[in-house]
């Protein structure tokens, strides 16, 4: 069976689901000589358990890719249990999927509401506002999240982000090393003290904080970085072709410049990167790798 006719036969079987559990709670026929049903208000606890059992029937929507179809049905879950965090959690998360940024923030101000110590909540809030370039709103909330919890190294590593898009390199620093030293083997944070490091002049300790990363997660950033670095001192560096080739076969994203700037490479690093995927050396992968990411 293909994949879009598999999703389009769990959607059915989901609906139909959905339609029986609805319709078992809205009647009840009572034994009598007239068959005449009577509508029963369903209580509480029934309410409850159909809007579990509805938002895991989401969450499925959502793996399959069906956004807007979850979307409906949490909507009908959080009015059959306004009071339930997950159940808004998830419509969030939808929401983002679908490119539905304001009212996933309102649906997470839903769940602060019904509880406010999460701090993930705050951290996904702050996500969002990044997304929508608004660093200055999303440190309000990031520093709302690390007052719930101070060792919270997706905490520091957002801030250190934020501190990026505001062009507070300094600040930034502190944050990343924060976060690495919460947890050492958070790559992302190490491979962005080195985007600090690159953009403050100093390519040395911008190249051994990428080859950290690059250790640890093999993961076409840092290994594209260390190329950059590695060509900017020396552009006749074998190392540095090869290494380039390798990041762009595996995510040809990073041949734009555009995409670039999205995972916060300063211009210093851009302008090394465009010199480096200039090389001749280089032509035929940054060539499939512009195909490939169209």
């Amino acid at each position: 069976m293909k994949i879009d006719s598999m999703k389009k036969t769990t959607l059915k079987i989901f609906q139909f689901l959905i339609y029986l559990i609805l319709l078992e709670y809205a009647f009840i026929i009572k034994p009598s000589n007239a068959f005449i049903p009577t509508i029963n208000e369903p209580n509480k606890k029934e309410l409850e358990s159909t809007s579990i059992q509805i938002g895991r029937t989401a969450l499925q929507l959502i793996q399959f890719g069906q956004n807007n179809e979850a979307i409906k049905l949490l909507k009908l879950a959080v009015l059959l249990n306004p009071n339930e965090e997950d159940l808004w959690l998830t419509l969030a998360e939808a929401q983002v999927r679908s490119d539905k940024k304001y009212q996933a923030l309102s649906s997470l101000n839903k769940a602060i509401k019904l509880n406010p110590k999460e701090q993930n909540t705050y951290f996904t809030k702050a996500s969002i506002y990044m997304d929508l370039n608004n660093p200055k709103k999303a440190k309000i909330f990031i520093t709302k999240g690390l007052s719930i919890n101070k060792n919270s190294e997706r905490g520091y590593f957002q801030l250190g982000n934020a501190e990026i898009m505001l062009n507070n390199y300094t600040l930034a620093l502190i944050a990343f090393k924060k976060s690495s030293k919460i947890n050492s083997n958070f790559w992302q944070s190490i491979n962005n003290e080195g985007l600090v490091f690159y953009e403050l002049n100093n390519p040395e300790e911008a190249l051994s904080k990428f080859k950290s990363a690059l250790k640890i997660s093999n993961d076409p950033e840092p290994m594209l970085a260390v190329a950059v670095v590695l060509f900017s001192s020396d552009n006749n560096s074998l190392e540095a072709i090869n290494l380039a080739k390798n990041a762009l076969e595996s995510n040809p994203l990073y041949v734009s410049q555009d995409y670039q700037a999205k995972q916060l490479w300063g211009k210093k690093l851009q302008k090394s990167a465009k010199l480096l995927l200039e090389s001749k050396k280089l032509q035929k992968v940054v060539r499939e790798a512009k195909e490939k990411s169209q």
